[in-house]
């Protein structure tokens, strides 16, 4: 049998049929494959290899509704068309297509992944179709713009507040300019429309048009609030060129991967996408190739569908950022005409929504006292699939200071640190200043107290003989009296009893007397009416001390408050006993494990016994060994506690460096029969002795633990103030979690805390110890000791109590043990630093 293929009119095909020698006239009809074809414009983006859009002949549906502007969309079986609506007529429900374009746009966007026909870049995603043009592809301004309001009042059914369409495709233009405005200079409805469709969160892609000119001149592809795609010829659907010339179409062959010659180009083309002889969906359940602008927009469109599905809260410009990012530059771009090539569009890694936190926090670069300017870098995390523009705002910036992140956002696979750019200003106290980094995407946001640590310059140490510099009882000085609840009051320290005017701390002792209501007394270098760190507690009418070490501000003062019930008051007193200045020109400190080196009741050092009114005991220090502790002879002070216990009678005793039986300063008083302790600082006198004299009825024993010196020269450790920070709380688990149980060791880190450098080896501070329900004494020591020989603070059942101490860390862990001796009970323990060595 032999035949033909013709195309007849009505008269040919009756003739024919009338011959005998012809056996029957069928349509010649479109055949193809019953395996489902990937057009290669859908390939060529890479949408295969998207783990979203899932391309394995599985209809899993992509959760995302597009709205596609245009000649309306068919029912087709590759196709999840679920509605429309016509503005061309004056039946809105009227939105078929029978022109065929819109159809074809629906099917790059979204065919369905199943087992024929052609696949979308988001399998099936739910089309809308919205007609604005007639069944000849032409339309009307009004026409358009009621497309758009339509998409704008369609509202998520789960949640009214949000768009129902993730994207709008208009592949239509029309000529026009971008005034900047929104319409707003030149009275251009169409750019209204499209400004209110995208500030209600949908993102909106356009086609740069087919004039082989400039997209400026085109609208809405100039608009900027849009996605305007210009067109790539592919033949092959892969990257290379290797696919010759076999498409036609616009009257003529383009190159495989060039810029194709009826694309609209220029600086309002946003990214590109594959535009040349498009196998898509036609009406009535066809299928056929068409070429321009107008086929790669839905390529876009259908981008912006996957992206979207797992990304809800994207903004448009989110949007059209993300798909510029994950754009690639492999074609031939030198045929770009405008010489600035257009990102091609690559969905290939387009994953669910990844997360991100705030990864690591840097160490900055030093800040000083007298202000400045430091860096301080910020690691973001990222996950696997996570890409996108991370923004950081800083809060809780303290007054006067500037703190900025730069840059201010990040986006990028491995964009991932940031700075916070620092400038503090002149007089900054020490200390650690937190403020708060918050870093968001997309409707989420994660946050991380930042540490901005203010230290003072290494310092190191001049000893002084006791010499009162405040006194509320008598006005010393001027000015200063007796302390109201919740009233500080400063007062000068530096320039006054041979402090020089550059000390940047002091060491002494603080004591409180004639309070009527227990409270707590706190010294520090600023003005605080509710202080959040302690340095001496104390009930009712009772006399109590504390040695310190406290940092001055930056004009030489201290400030000193009293926390009571409201309108009651307290006298308080500080004798300081030394000061810091920057440099090396005085002594630095050596830090020691704690060892007794005075205990009247075991006649340590020979000779003593208990202490009586007004006589002077000396305590060899200087070139003595306890154990495997020696205090050189050329140390010009000691740290260490001194206790009291057995005193028959009350008083208080006092350490001088030379012999004295009424010295004019104290360093601990004490009611009869109360073992009490306080830490010292103390000058050495001659022969490198001390001596503690008893000023009081009856008598008393005293014991004196040694846990460091200070010797002039560099071999020695040098201190760095802090505004008091507090470390260890066990009543709220900082630290130390829980309270302690007698003879279980516990330990807490206290390098990189509360300003503390991690090159301290040792560090200052104020212990107070609260709720025991067991009398006993807490030590604090480098390493864990269940039975230590030594004690920081005594405590009997149910008094808060407080001391100083400066202590050594452990070498290793920058850790520092407490302890807890009792028969029975627990103790709960808290920790403000005030300094550290290092």
């Amino acid at each position: 049998m032999r035949g033909f293929a013709a195309r007849l009119d009505a008269r040919q095909r009756k003739a024919l049929g009338a011959d005998p020698n012809v056996l029957a006239i069928v349509p010649d009809e479109v055949i193809q494959l019953t395996a489902q074809t990937v057009p290669t414009g859908v390939a060529r983006i890479g949408t295969k290899s998207s783990t979203v859009a899932k391309i394995d002949g599985v209809d899993q549906r992509v959760d995302a509704d597009v709205a596609i502007i245009d000649t309306g969309v068919s029912y087709h079986p590759d196709l999840n068309v679920v509605g429309g609506y016509n503005c061309a007529t004056s039946d809105p429900t009227a939105w078929r297509d029978k022109e065929g374009h819109g159809t074809h746009v629906a099917g790059t966007v979204a065919a369905l992944d199943n087992d024929f026909g052609v696949v979308g870049v988001a399998p099936g995603a739910r089309i809308w179709g919205v007609r604005i043009l007639n069944d000849d592809g032409n339309g009307l301004l009004s026409w358009y713009v009621c497309g758009l309001d339509w998409v704008l009042a369609q509202k998520d059914p789960s949640d009214p507040s949000r768009p129902r369409m993730e994207a709008v495709n208009m592949s239509v233009a029309k000529w026009g300019r971008d005034d900047r405005t929104c319409g707003v200079d030149s009275n251009d409805i169409l750019h209204a429309a499209i400004c209110r469709v995208v500030k209600g969160g949908i993102t909106v892609v356009a086609a740069a048009a087919n004039d082989s000119g400039s997209a400026s001149l085109r609208v809405p592809a100039a608009y900027n609030e849009v996605i305007t795609v210009s067109a790539l010829a592919d033949t092959d659907g892969k990257p290379g060129g290797l696919g010759g010339n076999r498409c036609y179409s616009w009257v003529g062959y383009d190159q495989d991967d060039t810029f194709a010659d009826f694309s609209n180009y220029g600086h309002d083309v946003d990214i590109m996408a594959p535009g040349k002889c498009i196998w898509s969906t036609r009406p009535n359940n066809t299928y056929a190739y068409l070429s321009g602008t107008s086929m790669a927009a839905p390529a876009v469109a259908g981008a912006v569908a996957l992206y979207k599905a797992s990304r809800p809260y994207a903004t448009p410009a989110e949007v059209k950022e993300a798909l510029q990012y994950l754009g690639n530059l492999n074609w031939v771009t030198s045929t770009d005409p405008d010489g600035n090539p257009d990102k091609l569009l690559d969905v290939s890694r387009i994953g669910n929504l990844g997360t991100f936190a705030i990864a690591n926090v840097g160490a900055n670069s030093q800040l000083f006292t007298d202000g400045g300017t430091a860096t301080l870098p910020i690691t973001l995390g990222r996950s696997a699939t996570f890409f996108e523009r991370v923004r950081f705002a800083v809060t809780g910036v303290p007054a006067g200071w500037t703190v900025a992140p730069s840059p201010s956002s990040l986006i990028g696979w491995s964009s991932n640190t940031t700075n916070l750019l620092i400038t503090a200003p002149a007089g900054v106290l020490p200390g650690t200043y937190p403020v708060v980094v918050t870093a968001t995407n997309q409707g989420r946001s994660v946050q991380a107290t930042v540490p901005i640590v203010v230290t003072a310059p290494d310092s190191t140490f001049t000893a002084l003989d006791p010499v009162r510099l405040l006194d509320t009882r008598i006005d010393l000085p001027a000015g200063v009296s007796a302390l109201t609840s919740g009233m500080p009051q400063t007062f000068q320290v530096a320039g006054r009893g041979g402090i020089p005017s550059g000390a940047v701390a002091i060491t002494g002792n603080l004591t409180v007397t004639g309070n009527s209501s227990a409270g707590y007394l706190t010294l520090g270098p600023k003005s605080v009416a509710k202080p959040a760190t302690s340095t001496l507690n104390f009930p009712a009418r009772d006399t109590r001390a504390n040695g310190t070490y406290v940092a001055l501000d930056a004009n030489g003062r201290l400030a000193v408050v009293y926390r009571g019930p409201s309108g009651t008051t307290a006298q308080a007193i500080l004798d300081v006993t030394g000061y810091f200045m920057a440099g090396t020109g005085g002594a630095t400190y050596h830090p020691l494990e704690p060892a007794r080196f005075l205990d009247t009741r075991s006649g340590n050092p020979t000779g003593a016994k208990a202490l009586t009114n007004g006589v002077p005991f000396a305590i060899p220090l200087g070139g003595r060994t306890v154990g495997s502790i020696t205090i050189p002879s050329d140390a010009v002070a000691v740290t260490g506690n001194l206790t009291v216990t057995g005193q028959t009678g009350k008083g208080y005793l006092s350490l001088t460096r030379t012999a004295q039986s009424n010295p004019s300063t104290s360093t601990l008083n004490f009611p009869t029969g109360d073992t009490r302790a306080n830490n010292i600082t103390m000058r050495l006198g001659s022969g490198g002795k001390v001596y503690v004299v008893f000023r009081g009825s009856g008598s008393a024993h005293a014991v004196l633990d040694i846990t460091g010196y200070y010797r002039v020269g560099s071999g020695g450790l040098l201190f760095v103030p802090l505004t008091p920070a507090r470390v260890v709380d066990t009543r709220i688990d900082l630290g130390i979690v829980d309270p302690l149980a007698p003879s279980k060791p516990k330990s807490a880190m206290f390098r990189q805390r509360g300003g503390v450098a991690a090159s301290a080896k040792a560090v200052t501070g104020n212990l107070t110890v609260t709720q025991a329900t067991q009398s006993g004494y807490v030590t604090l020591t480098p390493t864990a000791d269940a039975t230590p020989s030594t004690s920081t603070l005594n405590v009997p059942r149910g008094d808060t109590r407080a001391n100083g101490f400066a202590g050594k860390l452990d070498p290793s862990t920058g850790r520092l043990s407490a302890v807890f001796k009792a028969s029975s009970g627990s103790v709960q323990v808290i920790v403000d630093v005030t300094g550290y060595f290092h």
